[in-house]
């Protein structure tokens, strides 16, 4: 009998940057420490891109544990059975890819400045067929460190003398190009592709993404870590990647009014309220909800496959006479062929994130 609800299991990543420390903790591990693993792919169907390093195989695959507590991956699971897991409609246009990638990230250290590819760019130019906007919802920021991303160009440097700064190195010139943009919990944030940014210390978020791993890497050391030369720029040249940055000026006061998104309400009812976060004004590939709860409720998943995700509180999810348990930063996979969920909060106050592929054009 397949399963409506599967449990997510840590899918922990390799990245060119620390962090992580936070992840250990909720993994329940009895020596937390950053390390080179700062992230937790939960929603993947796609491999990660790790040029320069020693390979591994299916890594950034999503883990999961069946309900005979065997473990395979997400990609397996759907592959199996793909219009119960991911419908019917879904899989005449995407296949058996989930269409959208979800992660948990926790930063040590600023990322390096980078920039994605939009869609059209990856298809045109690389052709592949997705490039890589990205959603932040910050869940936690470190004791004592004060949130903040960067993004956009708040004194655009040009394409020539951007070439110059990476070339060189100039991390001094580089810096002078942005300014701090601070960010708090609960904030949601989004990143169009070709806007450079990068993501602060000691941020524990959700990334939601278009589902891919396409990547050009500005700075090439950052605390000690060095991005291989394999993994700066997608194989490419610079010349070419350059081709990729919006250099349009970004006051620190735009950048909030842009791309600081604020949710619509859906539903308030005594107890359950329903937001939506991101939908298809903003992104082809995926949507997400959030449902804050002080009572049992229900939710329709519209004959899609959904994520869930608890990012406050605990609670317990249920499909039928399925059910799993989710902590704070826990989440589980939602098949197609369920009807919905009920979610019974641990506590009033209990938060969950539904992400899920856009709904297919009928």
């Amino acid at each position: 009998m397949q399963a409506k609800l599967v449990a997510v299991l840590p899918t922990r990543v390799r990245r060119n940057y620390r962090g992580g420390m936070l992840l250990d903790r909720l993994e329940g591990s009895a020596g937390p420490v950053d390390s080179d693993r700062p992230e937790s792919w939960i929603a993947s169907t796609i491999e990660a891109a790790n040029p320069g390093l020693p390979p591994k195989a299916a890594e950034g695959l999503t883990r999961i544990k069946r309900a005979d507590d065997t473990e395979t991956t997400l990609a397996a699971l759907v592959a199996s059975a793909p219009a119960f897991y991911l419908g019917a409609r879904h899989v005449g246009t995407l296949g058996t890819q989930l269409g959208f990638l979800a992660k948990l990230l926790d930063s040590s250290m600023r990322l390096q400045v980078q920039v994605h590819p939009t869609s059209a760019f990856a298809r045109e130019s690389l052709g592949a067929p997705f490039g890589k906007l990205e959603v932040y919802y910050v869940l936690a920021v470190r004791d004592g460190v004060e949130g903040y991303l960067r993004l956009g160009f708040q004194r655009p440097p040009g394409r020539d003398r951007w070439k110059r700064i990476i070339e060189e190195q100039d991390i001094a010139a580089m810096d002078a190009c942005f300014d701090r943009i601070p960010v708090k919990c609960g904030e949601l944030w989004i990143v169009p592709g070709g806007l450079p940014h990068a993501i602060g210390e000691g941020v524990l978020m959700v990334e939601v993404m278009e589902p891919s791993d396409l990547v050009v890497r500005c700075e090439f050391e950052r605390e000690g870590v060095v991005v291989p030369p394999a993994g700066r720029f997608m194989g490419r040249g610079l010349n070419f990647c350059l081709d990729v940055f919006d250099f349009g000026e970004y006051p620190a006061a735009e950048v909030r009014r842009r791309f600081c998104l604020a949710p619509t309400r859906l539903a308030r009812e005594a107890g359950w309220i329903e937001d939506r976060l991101v939908g298809h004004e903003r992104t082809s590939c995926f949507e997400i909800r959030r449902i804050q709860a002080a009572r049992r409720g229900s939710w329709s998943n519209d004959g899609r496959c959904a994520l869930a995700i608890v990012t406050r509180g605990s609670g317990v999810v249920a499909v039928g006479d399925e059910q799993v348990a989710l902590n704070f930063g826990d989440s589980c996979f939602i098949a197609a062929a369920s009807d919905g969920l009920i979610f019974s909060p641990g506590a009033p106050g209990a938060e969950i994130l539904l992400c899920q592929p856009a709904a297919p054009a009928r």
